[in-house]
């Protein structure tokens, strides 16, 4: 009996030996296949291999029921080999641990050569911010009474503008989230067969971009290895890994988070706190703080340096996933303001990738970080000229219609408009609309973004008509892409909102504003600082529209909000109270806006705020009070303080100080200075000429002024020239002579004493 049981048992190790070896076959040829390109017969052959293990697993069921019916207390070599390669049978194990040198070396060989795949590397992305060109920030935020339009910020091509958690994640450049890329091959030590040819299946359809098809076959793998008594640490660092991107890629953020979390502990567990597998959990870890909007720069930055201290370490300096986490900290830093810090991280990333890679596009993408810093600075020449780098790699790269063409097309004319070289500044905007339709389709968030800009470029060159007609059609893309409490879509909103204002067309101007303020309370809260800004906004439009009783409600229900959000001193408290003096002066409550009016300032003398416009006219705004009530000496001191603000806060030759100077000479001349009062008109006069231009009704005005003085000095000569002038300026503008006044005479006796000139003969 035991001669026949051996022959029996070797017949079964020879039969399971087999099997086995197909399977290592079958593995090693979808492993061979995937390297070459060929997919779907390398998904063909780990399916076949797949149900190989299935067939094994059931012969191996039948032949252990067997060999136990026959001799219970033996078990063979091959079958104990069987239990070990399939990890659904839990049977005592005393062979060699789970990761083998020769596992563990491949997984390492991943880590260290991951290279930029087409479709499948992992992205830079405003930037703005973007922004925004403010992009870069971020969250645009509406102001009221902007003298300027609100812009949002375009995501730019690296991510140096936070995405929203739900929006998905492109791939075209490389942050060091692509790592364990390659198949893992068999051998007779594999601890999971199974699990890892589960793993291989899944990365194959993940390669082409199957994601659904490619999260279960790794969650199902993750099942299989869990099952395992010793772990496989290697083969669950890989699927764990591509999990987690293919969270990322989703922008399901949270998850890819937790994924590369416990990813770091397993790693820090198995190979050490020096190891390449902690430092490519810590970078992951370290680009999706900076990528979640809800996301810790603080925590971003400490494991990206610990993660380049790693890999300078065990890679050497120079290289390319050593450039990968500096170019990875330097948007770190530029988030959060360091732009020097920035700077040098680029530095070297820029450094190392030209002397691995050449002409790539992740040279590319590091020089627009360079130029979008260097834009932050102020260096709007070296910016533009690192933007055209990036545009010409890119163009070789992907062709002349791609996104990242449109929105780097989109900086650039965000810099030309800055400089004020508009014409240039609408040429690309223009172009990148062209490109953004092409590459992205009309009803595109980019889309919206450039039309925005253009908008914001014809507002500040005075054509309201063309600028609310482009702030509408962005309008249209926003609200067919966005939710309707976007940001996005709130800001052009209450962009329209000002352009009717600008038309004084105030019932549709209340109307956006309403809009925005409605969407707001939804979305945002009803105690909300931006809720505030809106009920500012709304309380001015009411105030200029004459609805002094609703503006000074609203006013003060801004009031409340901006004091319970940043207490009693502030600037913006300061600014409210300022408005609603200015409504209680239109009501004739000239006492208790004297008292609003003060608290206003006693608000930024405690902040000591520097010279400002907003300091001028609250300053103004006193005086002109204690003005109407005769208080001159009160006046005289208030006026002379704004104009020594206006002049520190808006140079010599302002509009605001002109108006001061006329009214300072007003003063004096009711006090009997005339001389002094002379004076002043006079400044008053040379600034009016040179803010708009001689022929201007305002100077007509204070040319009457000086008149009427130099006849009271008995000064003829100036008389006549002064009234003459004013005379033809109101003429000009098909003005009555009535609006000349001689010290209360009628203009017609003037002319009766000097009549219009004869027609040249």
């Amino acid at each position: 009996e035991d001669t026949e049981y051996r022959e029996m048992r070797n017949k079964r190790a020879s039969t399971e030996d087999a099997a086995l070896e197909g399977i290592l076959s079958m593995n090693d040829k979808g492993a061979e296949l995937f390297e070459k390109g060929e997919y779907s017969s390398a998904q063909e052959a780990l399916r076949k291999a797949l149900c190989m293990v299935d067939e094994k697993k059931g012969d191996s069921t039948n032949e252990a029921k067997s060999a136990s019916a026959d001799k219970a207390t033996c078990k063979s070599a091959a079958v104990q080999k069987l239990a070990e390669s399939d990890c659904r049978n839990q049977v005592n194990s005393t062979s060699t641990p789970s990761s083998s040198k020769e596992a563990t070396s491949k997984q390492r060989a991943c880590i260290v050569q991951v290279k930029s795949t087409p479709g499948m590397s992992s992205q830079p992305p405003p930037a703005s911010n973007q922004p925004s060109p403010k992009e870069p920030s971020a969250k645009r935020s509406a102001r009221a009474q902007s003298p300027k339009a609100l812009e949002p910020r375009p995501a730019p091509p690296d991510a140096n503008c936070r995405d929203g958690s739900s929006s998905k994640r492109r791939s075209e450049y490389d942050e060091g989230i692509l790592v364990f890329s390659s198949l893992l091959k068999l051998s007779e030590s594999t601890r999971c067969v199974q699990g890892t040819i589960l793993y291989n299946l899944g990365r194959v359809c993940h390669q082409q971009g199957m994601e659904d098809e490619a999260l279960p076959l790794y969650k199902k793998a993750i099942a299989t290895l869990e099952l395992m008594e010793e772990a496989d640490e290697p083969t669950t660092l890989a699927v764990l890994f591509n999990v987690a991107q293919i969270y990322y890629f989703r922008g399901d953020h949270s998850e890819a988070l937790s994924t590369y979390t416990l990813a770091l502990k397993i790693s820090r567990k198995a190979f050490g706190f020096d190891s390449l597998e902690v430092a490519a959990s810590l970078n992951c870890i370290g680009v999706l703080n900076y990528i979640m909007a809800d996301g810790d720069l603080d925590t971003a930055l400490k494991v990206l340096q610990t993660s380049l201290k790693l890999r300078r370490i065990l890679l050497g300096e120079h290289h390319l996933d050593v450039g990968t986490t500096w170019n990875n900290l330097g948007r770190v830093y530029f988030k959060k303001g360091d732009y020097e810090e920035a700077m040098e991280a680029y530095g070297h990333a820029l450094q190392i990738r030209r002397s691995v890679l050449g002409d790539h596009v992740d040279v590319a993408a590091t020089m627009f970080n360079m130029g979008q810093a260097y834009h932050q600075q102020g260096q709007r020449d070296e910016a533009i000229r690192l933007y055209q780098e990036f545009l010409k790699v890119a163009r070789s790269r992907f062709g002349s219609t791609h996104r990242d063409i449109a929105i780097v097309t989109t900086c650039i004319g965000q810099i030309y408009h800055e400089k004020k070289d508009y014409k240039h500044a609408m040429d690309s905007f223009q172009e990148a609309l062209k490109i953004g339709k092409v590459a992205l389709g009309h009803f595109h968030p980019e889309t919206a973004i450039t039309l925005n800009k253009v908008g914001n470029l014809f507002y500040e060159t005075g054509d309201l008509n063309a600028a609310l007609e482009v702030y509408q059609q962005g309008l249209e893309v926003e609200q067919a892409v966005h939710e309707d409490g976007n940001t996005n879509v709130l800001v052009t909103l209450t962009n329209i909102a000002e352009i009717h204002k600008q038309r004084r067309e105030y019932e549709l101007a209340l109307e956006f504003y309403s809009k925005v303020l409605a969407l707001q309370r939804k979305h945002i809260g009803e105690n909300s600082l931006d809720v505030a800004n809106t009920l500012s906004s709304i309380g001015y439009v009411r105030h200029l529209k004459g609805d002094y009783s609703g503006a000074l409600s609203i006013s003060q229900e801004c009031l409340r909000l901006r004091r319970d959000a940043k207490g009693d001193v502030h600037e913006d408290v300061a600014s409210t109270l300022t408005q609603i003096a200015l409504i209680l002066l239109k009501m004739s409550m000239h006492d208790i806006s004297l008292e609003v009016l003060v608290e206003a300032y006693r608000i930024r003398t405690a902040l000591k705020m520097p010279d400002s416009r907003e300091v001028s006219i609250n300053l103004y705004n006193i005086a002109m009070i204690y003005h109407h009530q005769g208080s001159y000496e009160q006046a005289l001191n208030f006026y002379r303080e704004t104009a020594r603000v206006e002049m520190s806060a808006l140079g010599d030759s302002h509009r605001d100080l002109a108006i001061t100077f006329y009214n300072i000479g007003q003063v004096y001349y009711q006090l009997g200075e005339v001389d002094v009062s002379l004076e002043y008109f006079r400044k008053a006069l040379e600034i009016e000429r040179e803010c708009f231009g001689d022929d201007n009704t305002t100077c007509a005005r204070t040319l009457n002024e000086i008149g009427n003085i130099e006849l009271q000095r008995g000064n003829v000569e100036m008389v006549m020239e002064c009234f003459t002038e004013a005379l033809r300026i109101y003429r000009k503008h098909g003005m009555s002579d009535d609006h000349l006044v001689i010290f209360g005479g009628s203009l017609f006796r003037f002319e009766v004493v000097h009549p219009e000139a004869a027609s040249a003969a």
